[in-house]
């Protein structure tokens, strides 16, 4: 989803919204009884916004539609956000040590020399190969 397509949405239908309040309900009303299990003073702080939810999908679900928008825009943002830190770390921790221990090794996975005497670059596969039978790909 694009950042600036999210302005643009329709408009969300009461049975979505109160979809919505339901959901965060559920989730706000885990985190508080998790919190009250746990004996911390701060699960009041989730219990009433999830009884919020709770009381504002049952009675008047089209109120959660500017928090709907808003949490949308945030998770978009998120969404972005962490879609680039994760290619970044798999850049990172996979793909560069990959290359570096290849490259150590003296291996190289494509062939990148030019071969002046060579009179094609065009290798042969077998001719029983997936690309004979392509009922049975592999």
């Amino acid at each position: 989803m694009n950042l600036i397509n999210l302005a643009q949405e329709r408009k969300k239908t009461r049975t979505e919204l109160r979809k919505y309040g339901f959901i965060m309900f559920g989730a706000l009303a885990v985190i508080s009884l998790l919190l009250f299990w746990r004996e911390k003073p701060t699960w009041v702080f989730t219990a009433v916004p999830s009884l919020l939810f709770l009381l504002f999908a049952l009675v008047i679900p089209g109120a959660l539609r500017p928090v709907e928008k808003l949490w949308m825009k945030l998770a978009a943002v998120l969404g972005f956000i962490m879609t680039n830190v994760l290619l970044f770390l798999v850049f990172i921790f996979a793909i560069i040590p990959t290359g570096l221990i290849l490259r150590l090794l003296g291996k190289t996975p494509i062939k990148k020399s030019f071969a002046r005497d060579a009179s094609s670059y065009w290798l042969e596969v077998d001719k029983n190969g997936p690309c004979s039978r392509p009922e049975k790909p592999y």
